[in-house]
């Protein structure tokens, strides 16, 4: 057995993160039929602005919501990942309390801070505290199939949240339309990431001994970049970064100046999409000729797709992959999170 094919059908992954990755299509596709079932029982009028709470991998799915839902939602979105909220949440405020686990301390203590402010709330979750709150309130909730790692049921919490929003009448249709037909050439290209020598498998092997900093366009990429980051810490066990275009122009780009040493072992990952504004593009195309000897490596990654929801959807699934081979390539398994359980149990101690 060869080197890649002993990493394609490694037995480092005891929970079987693959399966987890390569099932995000069909994870879109149950949303579907969970939606289809559900229906409203409360009455949402006057609403003037909508906030998703959560946290990690529940609160990134209010992220790409956001992202594809912003050009057609008929109000603001605002994603809040913390103990507290702002302070023009009100009954005019719609707010989502997306919690896997439905145990999140920082979302349960935003969820009585909204309900103090007589926030009009439903609940997405597999149950837990946040299901119980749900239940004495009788707010309305839907439930997401468990048995995934938060992080891992992205599939489940962009689209719930997307096809909650339209059934409101906050989105169109149209959006709900582009996310179903997302669903089978994003089983193709999870068919593809798990050959020899796929692009995801060729990526990772350049970038797990280095610090990636992802680059990101503020109207779009930025949201892949950030799950791309995140996905890189927790499953590959990764420090990584990331930024935004423009903004990196009128800051970080100073930073590639000093310790080279330190340089060397960066590598620049630059997200592209053929949506981006001229100024962007012209932006990363120039930055990273000015940083073409500054970081040890630069990649460029980019997506194909009939519209920029698909291609925003591919990039975030393609970069799962590549975090997935970079934790095989690392020998690490990439589903247990060891420094988050040893935080929550010390501070849990301490109270």
């Amino acid at each position: 057995m060869t080197i890649k094919e002993s990493l394609l059908n490694s037995s480092l992954d005891k929970s079987n993160m693959k399966l987890a990755i390569a099932q995000f299509p069909d994870q879109i596709s149950k949303s579907f039929d969970i939606m289809k079932s559900w229906s409203v029982q409360k009455i949402y009028k006057d609403i003037n602005n909508i906030l998703i709470i959560g946290m990690g991998g529940s609160a990134i799915g209010g992220d790409v919501a956001r992202v594809i839902a912003q050009n057609d939602c008929s109000l603001p979105i605002f994603v809040n990942r913390s103990y507290n909220i702002p302070d023009w949440v009100g009954s005019n405020t719609l707010v989502i309390a997306s919690s896997y686990s439905g145990n999140t301390e920082e979302t349960l203590s935003a969820f009585n801070q909204c309900k103090q402010k007589q926030a009009s709330i439903i609940v997405i979750t597999t149950g837990g505290e946040i299901e119980n709150y749900a239940n004495q309130y009788q707010l309305d909730r839907i439930l997401v199939p468990a048995g995934y790692q938060p992080r891992a049921a992205l599939g489940f919490s962009f689209t719930l949240i997307l096809y909650l929003l339209n059934k409101l009448g906050f989105i169109p249709d149209d959006i709900i339309d582009k996310i179903y037909n997302i669903i089978k050439p994003l089983i193709s290209m999870s068919v593809k990431m798990q050959e020899n020598d796929n692009e995801a498998l060729k990526i990772a092997e350049k970038i797990y001994t280095t610090c990636p900093i992802i680059y990101g366009s503020e109207d779009l990429t930025w949201v892949a970049a950030l799950r791309f980051r995140g996905q890189l810490a927790e499953n590959s066990k990764m420090l990584a970064f990331h930024h935004n275009f423009p903004e990196q122009n009128h800051n970080e780009i100073e930073g590639w100046t000093c310790n080279q040493s330190i340089m060397n072992n960066m590598s620049i990952i630059w997200m592209h999409d053929t949506s981006d504004h001229s100024g962007v593009k012209s932006r990363m195309s120039i930055s990273s000729k000015l940083l073409d000897l500054k970081a040890g490596l630069q990649i460029n990654i980019k997506q194909d797709g009939i519209n920029k929801i698909h291609r925003l959807i591919k990039l975030i699934h393609f970069t799962d992959w590549i975090s997935y081979y970079a934790a095989l390539l690392n020998n690490v398994d990439p589903t247990p999170v060891n420094r988050i359980k040893e935080l929550k149990l010390k501070i849990s101690e301490e109270r």
